[in-house]
């Protein structure tokens, strides 16, 4: 699942996330947009915070375009 449908089916907001996880607010929102992809731990980070949801494989994953 992507991060961003994760936070709007949960009613998450990208700050509150960010906190859990202890990112920044902006690279974070950077990830969610595909400008940025976030490191290992980060995305191990995000894995966990979401329960497997979204997983560190799917967000190192390189997209086509």
């Amino acid at each position: 699942m992507e991060l961003k449908l994760y936070l709007v089916r949960n009613k998450i907001s990208i700050t509150d996330f960010s906190v859990r996880i202890g990112c920044n607010r902006s690279y974070l929102s950077e990830i969610i947009n595909g400008a940025k992809m976030p490191g290992k731990r980060l995305a191990k980070d995000i894995e966990e915070a979401t329960n497997g949801e979204v997983t560190a494989k799917e967000l190192l994953q390189v997209k086509n375009e």
